[in-house]
């Protein structure tokens, strides 16, 4: 069985108007300080939390999207522009393989294991 997302991902890149981007290699830059971003506010933070909110739903097929939204959902309150932009990075990133999915084979015995730090 292959879960894949590639509709949704194709809307959200169709949303945000990338369909004609040139994708990347990472979706956040390296040593990228957005926790310290100081610029203008983004004028539409309901358009920037829907688009968080989206990205949320589709990191269950794209895992390696999980540490950018994590930080981009943190700004969710009151984003600035340049949030607005590594978000779109991210999406620029999706763009280069938007059918990405996880492959379950019919022959292996899944089992859910799970941790919890009591601490």
């Amino acid at each position: 069985m292959f879960l894949s997302q590639r509709k949704h991902a194709l809307e959200i890149i169709d949303e945000c108007g990338l369909l004609g981007a040139k994708p990347v290699d990472f979706p956040m830059e390296p040593n990228d300080k957005l926790t310290l971003a100081s610029g203008n506010a983004y004028p539409n933070s309901t358009q920037y939390r829907r688009l968080i909110e989206r990205l949320i739903y589709l990191t269950l097929t794209h895992p390696e999207l999980s540490y950018s939204i994590h930080i981009l959902s943190q700004f969710m309150q009151a984003p600035k522009e340049e949030h607005w932009e590594a978000a779109r990075r991210v999406i620029r990133y999706l763009k280069g393989n938007p059918g990405q999915g996880l492959f379950l084979r019919s022959n292996c015995d899944i089992q859910l294991y799970a941790y919890c730090d009591a601490d």
